[in-house]
């Protein structure tokens, strides 16, 4: 039998429906992997284990099947009753909530199981956390959602909650080689999560399958559960979109996504390039405008208590930017920021789906840097929801992820797409 921590969700929900698992060995079994592997992956800053195998045997004795038991773990700027919260940050350890983030009480409510806080870089920006990457760890997971990407990818939980105001959900799934879902801007609840940039922040999901993504998309909207399906990819049309950022791509990821676009092509896909350059290079200025000057004024009790024990990446990056936008250069940013939602939404008149890279290549070599997310502003900016699948390797031998992105709002046909993709070229 497979190890129930090598299980997807989805997976392990049939196999308890049938009385083949139970929910208690399901999430000993993560909490054993945890066990193996953390000393070295070190994905975890909080475990609550004790809780969560008494709340595992009460689900099991109460056979109730809309109670999924499904075991996930939340970024540490994602607060969780009575549990610390330390917002990556080393003055922060005593830092304990009463109440739980809205999402993580959504999910607990559903009957899943709260295994522990995962590693976040500091205040959710880009001094990195103790996190390495499964595949090697002498490289870095991405960041900022570096402990739950790395979780989810050495099998030690199914799901586990990041966030993005850059590309903090999609780079660090694709540097960890699983699924990382950023949904439409406004989708999930953020009470509770520490803000970066509350007009950008996101809340996302890492998962091991596509299927396991909707379900929890599902729960989280306390909505019907709705199974991604494979459709006929000849029916809708595709944008390949290489971005001002191309020169900027290993060789290995050029290469790798030419040919997934050339094989397309060959199987009769209704593909385009598009340029759209224009609309990039705006959104990068717009979102450090107004990703600086909204992180300023969200982290004002840090950087005026805890000033010197800041990073000087966290000083001289974000927070700088903010230093240099004036109210009225915000306010100019958040109204340019309508008009370019309304050019993209003008692109996906024509196009149903935009095929673009995750990352820059594959993850970087040492723990300094958890890479860049030029490939991710737009599409936070602007709100549209994305993913990014786990298709191509690189010449380093670790994964290299492709993006999906959809028109604002379609989270259920990009899921489609994505199931569709996943299952027919998944390497």
């Amino acid at each position: 039998m497979t190890n129930p921590y090598e299980l997807t969700a989805t997976e392990a929900i049939e196999l308890i429906k049938n009385r083949k698992l139970s929910i208690y060995e399901w999430v000993l079994s993560c909490f054993d992997k945890i066990k193996q592997k953390d000393s070295d992956v070190k994905a975890w800053i909080y475990l609550d284990e004790k809780n969560a195998l008494k709340k595992a045997r009460e689900l099991d004795e109460l056979n109730d099947s809309s109670l999924l038991g499904i075991p996930f773990g939340i970024k540490d700027i994602i607060d969780a009753s009575n549990i610390p919260s330390g917002l990556g940050t080393p003055f922060y350890e005593n830092n304990i909530p009463s109440r739980d983030a809205g999402s993580v009480s959504i999910a607990k409510q559903s009957g899943c199981i709260f295994l522990g806080k995962t590693v976040s870089t500091e205040l959710g920006h880009r001094g990195p956390g103790q996190t390495t990457n499964p595949h090697n760890k002498n490289f870095t997971p991405g960041g900022s959602s570096s402990g739950s990407a790395a979780a989810v990818a050495a099998m030690m939980a199914p799901v586990c909650f990041g966030t993005q105001t850059t590309g903090s959900v999609i780079r660090p799934a694709a540097y960890c080689g699983i699924v990382g879902y950023k949904p439409t801007y406004g989708d999930f609840d953020k009470s509770g999560i520490l803000p970066n940039s509350p007009t950008i922040d996101t809340l996302g999901l890492m998962t091991r399958s596509v299927e396991d993504v909707s379900l929890f998309r599902s729960i989280l909207l306390e909505e019907k559960i709705i199974k991604p399906k494979n459709i006929d990819l000849k029916n809708i049309k595709i944008g390949f979109v290489r971005t001002p950022h191309w020169d900027k791509t290993d060789i290995s990821t050029q290469n790798n996504l030419e040919k997934f676009i050339e094989k397309l092509r060959v199987e009769k896909l209704d593909i385009t390039d598009i340029n759209l350059n224009q609309i990039i290079s705006k959104a990068d200025q717009l979102h450090l405008d107004i990703s600086g000057y909204e992180f300023k004024r969200s982290i004002s009790y840090e950087r005026f208590n805890y000033y010197n024990e800041l990073s000087d990446q966290l000083r001289s990056g974000r927070l700088n930017d903010g230093y240099q936008v004036t109210n009225k250069l915000y306010k100019a940013a958040i109204k340019k920021l309508s008009i370019l939602k309304n050019e993209i939404d003008e692109v996906f008149k024509d196009i149903d789906l935009i095929i673009t890279p995750s990352a820059p290549g594959e993850a970087l070599k040492g723990l300094g840097y958890t890479g860049s997310p030029m490939f991710n502003t737009t599409w936070s900016l602007s709100g549209n929801p994305c993913v990014t699948l786990p298709l191509f390797k690189g010449l380093q031998n670790l994964p290299i992820g492709c993006q999906l992105v959809t028109k604002f709002g379609n989270d259920d046909e990009l899921l489609d797409y994505s199931k569709t993709i996943y299952d027919n070229y998944l390497k």
